[in-house]
């Protein structure tokens, strides 16, 4: 009973410790953390936070973005398309889907942007390989042996301050562990948090025995450290929670009520650089129409009155960032079923005090299509790279796509 509830508690990445590769390596993306060893130490700011919002199914794109000035758009969704007049215009070419009409403030006050046409070349159109991929940060035809984050943080190991609560956050214990764990935070020996609340987690955590004595077994040596590390954050994470301030804004529901954890972690003071949430359905093959509409008000609610809590408090909204992501994007016609099918490349979003507001990347053609699916214009690791380096400092090679140039101008210096 006690070790079940050891490993089961998630406090820190105990599944992950005992793994080993399954694999042959030749067939992993290559290893950027013996290219760190040998370049020298890599460095991280862990006085800055990145959330993530994973867009579970493949988030439709062309309804989210409207590139509202294009007849092809209108040719394209005959009957799913978001009329001119109810579009939330942000220029004369783009505008957002009415249901992301909270967006509004944050895109007129310069700290949201758009990253448009992301994707890679000869994509994968599976809901698990595709978002394996997106995961890793790896090419369409590699395996990756850990997320694209916790890659980093592996490799920049031994420049976390004391105080750390966590290498990552997971908000949502269904939607994390029963698809496929960490994600882009897994990495061996990591410091990872899955909960669905602080009182979750430390309720789990107290409900394991303390640690007894060292011993000369290895194996157990290390369970029982673990175990002392899973109290000793529990014991920080109370603390912090107890702390935390009353936030502003109507957050909602389901993504919004795992945003509000976040917020009121990131005011307390919390020090950790990745958070990831998730909110599922994208997969709209039918009925687009309501589903998508129902999904995108949760999500414009929800990132909304994130951004309002932040900025409540003095410095919180300058610290942190706000980064979405899905598996693919949509086909760029609708089908019979009035929804759309699995797609390529899509635009996403950026949100952060820091962030430069505005449209970045190329939008992609509705005329030049690729059988069918919108050619991606921008790799989304160029995204990722961008972030890495100008949000985070940090500067050593993570990515096995050697071609890769990181999005420029991305935050405010």
């Amino acid at each position: 009973m006690y070790r079940r509830e050891l490993l089961k508690i998630g406090g820190v990445s105990v599944a992950g410790l005992f793994a080993a590769p399954l694999l042959p390596s030749s067939l992993f993306a290559a290893d950027p953390k013996k290219e760190a060893k040998e370049e020298g130490a890599a460095t991280l700011n862990y006085d800055r936070t990145l959330v993530l919002i994973e867009l579970r199914g493949g988030n439709d794109g062309l309804n989210t973005v409207v590139p509202f000035s294009d007849p092809d758009y209108y040719k394209l969704r005959k009957s799913i398309g978001i009329k001119e007049t109810e579009v939330v215009k942000l220029d004369q070419r783009f505008g957002l889907h009415p249901a992301l009409k909270p967006l509004e403030t944050a895109w007129k006050d310069g700290d949201l942007a758009i990253v448009h046409g992301l994707g890679y070349p000869n994509p994968n159109r599976s809901h698990f390989r595709g978002i394996d991929i997106w995961n890793g940060g790896t090419k369409h035809d590699e395996l990756s042996r850990d997320g694209w984050l916790g890659r980093i943080v592996a490799q920049a190991r031994g420049g976390a301050p004391s105080d750390c609560l966590a290498d990552g956050i997971m908000l949502g214990y269904a939607d994390s562990v029963a698809y496929g764990g960490a994600g882009p935070m897994f990495a061996n020996g990591l410091r990872t948090i899955t909960m669905d609340g602080p009182d979750d987690f430390v309720r789990r955590a107290k409900r394991m025995p303390k640690p007894g004595e060292g011993s000369g077994n290895p194996a157990l040596s290390h369970v029982l450290k673990v175990q002392a590390d899973v109290n000793q954050t529990a014991d920080r994470m109370e603390t912090l929670w107890r702390k935390s301030p009353n936030l502003p804004g109507n957050f909602g529901g389901g993504l919004g009520g795992h945003l509000k954890v976040a917020a009121r972690l990131i005011a307390s003071g919390a020090l950790c650089p990745f958070y990831k949430v998730t909110i599922g359905g994208f997969d709209t093959h039918a009925g687009q129409t309501y589903a998508h509409q129902n999904l995108l008000t949760n999500l414009g609610q929800a990132m909304a009155a994130f951004r309002e809590a932040l900025k409540s408090v003095p410095g919180a909204w300058e610290r942190t960032t706000v980064m979405t992501y899905s598996e693919f994007g949509r086909t760029a016609s609708e089908n019979d079923s009035g929804g759309t099918d699995h797609g390529t490349a899509a635009p996403h979003f950026l949100m952060g005090g820091k962030v430069v507001g505005g449209h970045q990347g190329k939008p992609v053609s509705l005329t030049q299509l690729d059988y069918g699916d919108l050619a991606y214009t921008t790799d989304y690791r160029s995204l990722y790279a961008g972030v890495a380096q100008q949000w985070f400092g940090y500067e050593k090679p993570f990515l096995s796509e050697k071609k890769v140039t990181p999005l420029q101008g991305l935050f405010k210096a």
